[in-house]
């Protein structure tokens, strides 16, 4: 069964079980004789049968590109195909379908392409994304971002043997030209990198190492504005808009924010079994020496048994939700973003820059720097 073949009064029949979720068009199974006797001969029809009927649950599906699927099944079962006899066979239907192709479009190209692929002399570089997204084990919102940066690597190299060194940079260079700006390019190249080291693993033929070595010119001069942190009267300041405009929830958290020093994500995940009268654990950290106990600051004690006696859902800073990545700070973040920028403070100030500004009131006091390192 795994050759997808039965025999049935001396000849054999391709079969396959149908998806359940194309039953209600396609019925429960395919079968199809497939004329002969001899099991070789019947394989290599069958496998054939096989990768048509599967193109045609795909393009049911709305997946498919039903030429690269096409050729990608004939590969399969080329490469499958253990004697000289078998690989002649596949061969000579795989000749068959590009002269088909040829006839329809009138394009050399395409007959070649199909050929090339589905013979193995050219690599589609896209069903090896999937894989590569599924074994990714940076956060989701990292991960969304390197798949959408690697389906447009994709969608201007489809065919692996196609990428060089130069032809990178040219298409980086066609992005800079449509307003892509060298910061985003770098975060592209980023994704598409781990994308190429995945796809490295398989030792493609004509496959180079590294087409993204030195791709990205550096602008001399040009740096990153570097953050600042809140003078004590503008966080003070930014705790009362937010308060005038009935956010109290945003208040709360800035509040909280400037006597901990804790990021924007571990303030919105703090559990209210994780307060005490005297401290706050951290947990939510991506590494365990990011565990750590806060002491809570006296101006935060009222505020604290407040949101812990009102919670209604075990959380210190109460109804918010997760998003896609899994993050419970992404709307605060947003609100956090439009009050400060509407209070007059420009890129160079967010809300991680309140942790700055406590770390550097602390060691203005002569506070011990491993109080503050164990603080923050």
């Amino acid at each position: 069964m795994s050759d997808h073949i039965e025999l049935r009064r001396r000849l054999y029949y391709a079969v396959l079980n149908v998806p359940k979720d194309l039953q209600d068009k396609f019925g429960k199974r395919h079968v199809k004789s497939t004329g002969t006797s001899d099991r070789i001969k019947a394989k290599v029809t069958a496998a054939v049968l096989v990768g048509q009927w599967k193109l045609e649950f795909e393009e049911t599906r709305g997946t498919s590109s039903p030429a690269l699927r096409k050729a990608l099944e004939y590969r399969r079962e080329y490469v499958k195909a253990r004697t000289e006899e078998e690989r002649d066979i596949y061969s000579g239907i795989i000749s068959d379908e590009a002269e088909s192709i040829y006839d329809a479009t009138d394009s050399y190209e395409k007959a070649a392409l199909f050929s090339d692929l589905a013979l193995g002399s050219k690599t589609f570089a896209e069903p090896y994304f999937k894989q590569w997204k599924a074994q990714l084990t940076v956060t989701p919102r990292t991960t969304e971002q390197y798949a959408k940066d690697a389906l447009l690597f994709i969608q201007k190299f489809p065919l692996i043997e196609d990428v060089t060194k130069t032809a990178v940079s040219k298409w980086l260079d066609s992005l800079g030209d449509n307003g892509t700006s060298k910061d985003s390019q770098k975060r592209i190249i980023k994704g598409c990198r781990s994308f190429w080291r995945y796809v490295l693993r398989y030792d493609i033929k004509g496959a180079v190492e590294d087409p993204f070595f030195k791709v990205i010119t550096h602008d001399k001069g040009k740096k990153k504005p570097s953050r600042e942190v809140f003078e004590p009267q503008e966080i003070v300041d930014l705790w009362q808009m937010a308060n005038n405009r009935a956010d109290s929830t945003l208040a709360d958290l800035i509040a909280i924010g400037a006597f901990t020093g804790a990021r924007i994500e571990e303030l919105c995940c703090i559990k209210v079994n994780e307060v005490t009268s005297e401290s706050i654990k951290i947990s939510n950290f991506k590494t365990p020496a990011g565990i750590r106990s806060i002491p809570i600051h006296s101006h935060l004690r009222s505020l604290i048994k407040r949101l812990k006696d009102t919670s209604s859902d075990g959380y210190l800073l109460s109804g918010l939700t997760f998003d896609r990545y899994k993050e419970r700070s992404g709307a605060m973040s947003k609100r956090f973003g439009t009050l400060k920028t509407k209070a007059g403070h420009g890129k160079s100030k967010v809300f991680h820059c309140l942790r700055h500004t406590l770390v550097t009131n602390l060691i203005n006091l002569d506070v011990s720097e491993l109080i503050v390192q164990n603080m923050s």
